[in-house]
């Protein structure tokens, strides 16, 4: 949703230069995501160990035959991010 809202901000669906803030490693879904869209960097906190395509699970934007690579900077306040999903979660359940 994030990206498709800057795409439409931008009036297109590149955001070259971009850079993407997130609480948690994105899945393989949302590095596709950011690979299409050619985000230039990714900034996360939380490490995903149940689902993490960035390193934990798999290692999607490093895949060699990738025409884009996305500049990756984990650990950003991780125990702040993992806090914050945990306090989510809980009040969902």
């Amino acid at each position: 949703m994030a990206l498709r809202a800057a795409a439409k901000i931008l009036k297109n669906y590149r955001l070259l230069g971009s850079i993407l803030y997130v609480t948690i490693e994105p899945c393989a879904m949302c590095c596709g995501a950011m690979i299409q869209a050619r985000i230039a960097r990714l900034v996360y906190g939380a490490d995903d160990t149940k689902g993490g395509a960035v390193r934990s699970c798999f290692s999607v934007l490093d895949h060699p035959q990738l025409n884009h690579r996305v500049e990756v900077t984990s650990g950003v306040l991780a125990d702040e991010s993992a806090a914050a999903l945990k306090t989510f979660f809980s009040a969902r359940r």
